[in-house]
């Protein structure tokens, strides 16, 4: 039987060690709010490494005790153990809690090996094991999102995009592309089936037509697909079928006017809906036009040329 010490620690003799997977590493407002409200309540897990603690589990929740000005710390003591049981403790703490996102397990395959002192077939062997993880055959490659752009990963981390989805995003898209990539998903906040969508469009587009993936990028994707003459079928662009225009005006006056001319300029073709936020001051407001099929929203576009530059950007699909 695990013989385990529990006790309080301060916190300067807590080391960061080589257990620190966690992405993105910053704790969230949520646990932030708590821990100041009631403590910590469940204690970090520490190695003893001659005169520091190496910590073992809990790295945001020592980031927020230093963070709010914490002394210390509750804590759980491990005792020396084999190198097989102390990656299973790990996996079992980090499943007590959520489940590992994608670039978490990837740092695990690739850091794994050398922090826990296994072979890397046993940690691979060991993760294939989890379920509801990863697709085994894919465990070896997946270290490979880990070189994506900061901006795309936060965004898969926020939408919850999946290992296979972000594998075949390194096998589709040069190095070079991929700041591109990030960018389009980041601008549009879609979902991984319509990002997934989205992005083989632009590159069947590319190689179909003999570009650069950058020409194709070069204005907004959405109304270049919709005028490409080999743009997929309608069933296949339904997804896409409303926008979401941003604007603003420096007088309630021009709002008011600009209104009533792109009311005239989309009746009978879309359903237009002025939207103020809650902070409303009268000189910003969402306009969200719906589109019965593609080829309306195409031609409504092409009337809100004139709009240019008072459009901040063609925001969002939904």
């Amino acid at each position: 039987m695990i013989s385990y010490r529990h006790t309080n620690l301060p916190v300067s003799v807590l080391d960061t060690g080589s257990f620190a997977f966690t992405y993105p590493p910053e704790p969230s407002q949520e646990l932030l709010k708590s821990i100041r409200k009631t403590g910590i309540l469940t204690p970090l897990m520490v190695l003893p490494e001659g005169e520091t603690m190496r910590l073992f589990d809990g790295h945001r929740r020592l980031l927020v005790a230093r963070e709010i000005g914490l002394t210390e710390v509750p804590a759980t003591i491990l005792p020396e153990l084999p190198s097989q049981e102390l990656f299973s403790l790990w996996i079992g703490a980090q499943n007590a809690n959520r489940r590992l996102n994608p670039f978490e397990i990837a740092r695990l395959v690739q850091e794994g090996p050398s922090a826990f002192r296994l072979p890397r077939e046993e940690v691979l062997r060991h993760l294939k094991k989890e379920p509801g993880r990863i697709p085994p055959p894919l465990l070896p490659a997946l270290p490979g999102i880990l070189n994506l752009p900061e901006r795309l990963k936060q965004e898969a981390v926020r939408r919850g995009y999946s290992a296979p989805f972000l594998v075949k995003i390194v096998e589709t898209f040069s190095p070079d592309l991929l700041s591109e990539v990030a960018r389009i998903l980041d601008h549009f906040s879609l979902s991984e089936n319509q990002a997934d969508q989205l992005l083989t469009w632009l590159d069947e587009i590319a190689r179909r037509d003999h570009l650069a993936f950058p020409e194709v990028l070069s204005t907004d994707p959405l109304p270049f697909l919709l005028a490409h003459p080999k743009m997929p079928s309608a069933k296949k662009r339904d997804a896409f079928l409303k926008a979401v225009y941003k604007m603003r005006f420096p007088r309630k006056a021009e709002l008011d006017t600009a209104f009533r001319e792109i009311r005239q300029k989309v009746e009978g073709v879309g359903n237009l809906r002025l939207l103020p936020p809650p902070n409303f001051a009268g000189d910003r407001f969402e306009l969200r036009i719906t589109f019965r099929d593609a080829e309306d929203l195409k031609t409504t576009l092409d009337k809100l040329g004139a709009f240019h530059g008072k459009i901040e950007a063609l925001t969002k699909l939904v």
